[in-house]
Formats: structure tokens, sequence, C-alpha cells
């Protein structure tokens, strides 16, 4: 049993390939509870969250720094025994919707975890916390890292039940769902820097931020949102900027977009070839 308060990393399998391995690897005897255990779940254990004993300056620390922090896991500290802990954790992994539904809960993904438990009351935030002391949130470029604390005493860990005790209204998944575009967002910067440098280049870290936004809301009017139409989409942004298609010389774009005869995938098609055209005519212009 390990007394006084004590570091966790509580790691989401889903995003950190072969983690049963991996944990081995960076700690020769870690001290492990896999939520997932004593579950309907527990066929797929090593893909869901992970609680493991936290050792300073150990290459299970470094990998989490250097790798995870960001999109695969949190740490956390609580003054209670592991046990106790891990029970109140394994009660989270789902939660009830409307309709009296149930549906698995990744609170331990940063990203989702940023927009969870802040926005409660302080006594709701220390209700949901539990045995859990503090919870640290990852920097976001520019800031430094945040930690949610427990404002008063222990609180009671919940059982876990087939039936989950957590509940989460419109209101509070409309919240979540901020998390998973601001994933969606940062995977799109990553492939525009890739692919459309210079379109970013000279913009500062808040503007490439609305760039993507921008980006993202303009390919969804005209009917894309999976994240490879989107990419696609970027490219005639980067090249015609955020007004696009809209600006008094797109009007090539426009009569494809409005040609009743494509369907949306046909037209996506067209825009990129119409794309290439306008880049073969511009190459021909700078060498004449």
């Amino acid at each position: 049993m390990i007394t006084g308060v004590s570091r966790y990393l509580l790691l989401d399998g889903a995003q950190i390939e072969n983690l049963p391995v991996r944990l081995y690897s960076l700690d020769d005897n870690p001290v492990v509870e896999w939520l997932y255990h004593t579950t309907p779940y527990q066929a797929v254990f090593d893909v869901g969250p992970t609680l493991v004993v936290l050792r300073a300056n150990s290459g299970l620390e470094q990998a989490f720094m250097d790798h995870w922090q960001h999109n695969a896991g949190l740490v956390i500290e609580s003054d209670a025994p592991m046990q106790l802990l891990a029970e109140h954790l394994r009660s989270l992994i789902h939660v009830r919707v409307t309709g009296d539904a149930s549906m698995l809960f990744r609170y331990y993904d940063p990203r989702i975890m940023r927009h969870w438990l802040p926005a409660q009351s302080s006594a709701e935030k220390d209700h949901l916390m539990g045995p859990i002391s503090r919870v640290r949130l990852p920097p976001r470029e520019g800031e430094e890292e945040q930690w949610i604390v427990r404002e008063h005493d222990r609180q009671n860990a919940q059982p876990y039940a087939e039936r989950p005790w957590l509940s989460l209204d419109e209101q509070q998944l409309q919240q979540l769902n901020q998390g998973k575009l601001e994933m969606f967002d940062r995977q799109l910067l990553e492939h525009v820097r890739l692919y459309f440098p210079d379109c970013l280049s000279q913009r500062t870290t808040a503007e490439q931020q609305e760039w993507a936004v921008q980006c993202r809301e303009g390919a969804a009017r005209y009917g894309y949102s999976a994240p490879n139409e989107v990419a696609r989409w970027s490219a005639l942004v980067a090249e015609h900027g955020t007004t696009f298609p809209i600006a008094p010389d797109h009007q090539a774009y426009i009569e494809i977009i409005q040609q009743p005869t494509l369907n949306a995938a046909q037209r996506l098609d067209a825009l990129l070839v119409e794309l290439h055209r306008h880049w073969l005519l511009t190459d021909k212009e700078s060498f004449s």
C-alpha cells in the first residue's frame, strides 16, 4: 500500500501502441492497474486506461513527457491507497447520456479532460475527483502546465457498476466535443505545415489555429467534414486564402461547386483539378 501523496500516470492504451510491452521496457517492475479489468471490456484491456505508479526520473516519466503527455494520458496525484484510486477511476470509464444510453468516456485524454473537470463547480469537481488530489494538464503552446486541484478533503471513491453513476447532458457533450475539434485542427495544421509550409510560415500560433478553424468550417459549409476531405480542401485554402471560394477571382471554383450533375466527392476532385490547372498557369506566367 502506498501512503502519503503519490504520483501516477493514467495512460491511454488506445493512443500508445502495444502499451503492456512499452511499460515493461521502460520500468523493470511497474506497479500497474488495468482499468478495464473486472469490467465487460476486459478482453481489450490493453487499449483501455491504465494506472501506473510514476517513479521520478524514470524512463517511463521521460517517455511520457517526450511523447505522450499531450494526447495519451495524464499525471495525477492522490493521497488514497492505489486500489481505492483505481476503483474510482474505473467507475468513470463509461457514462450515461440522453436516453439513458451508455458510452465509453475517455476522460484520461488530456484534450477531453481540459474541457470537462475545469468547467464544473467547486463542489461537483471535488465529488468527481473523489480520492484524486490533483490532475495535471499539459502546457499548450505559449502557456504553462496547469493543475486541477481538489479543494477539500478526500471524497468518497465511487465503485464501478455496469450502469454508470456519472451522466453527461447535451451541454457537457458539446463542451467535450471542443476537445475533439482541437485535435482535428492540430492534425490539420501538421498536414498543412508538411505540404504547404509557406501558407503558415508568417503566422503566429494563434493565427495558425484560427486559420485551421476557418478552413475546417469553410469545408463543412460545402459538405466536407471527414479528415481526408478537409485535408484535401486545405490545399485550396492554402492557395487562395480563407475567403475561398467566395472571392471574385474564385468564379471557376464556384461553377464547379454549383454543378448539379456532380456529387460531393466528384466536386472535390474537380476543384483540385482546377487548382492544379491554376498552378500550371501560374508557373507558365512566371517563366514567360
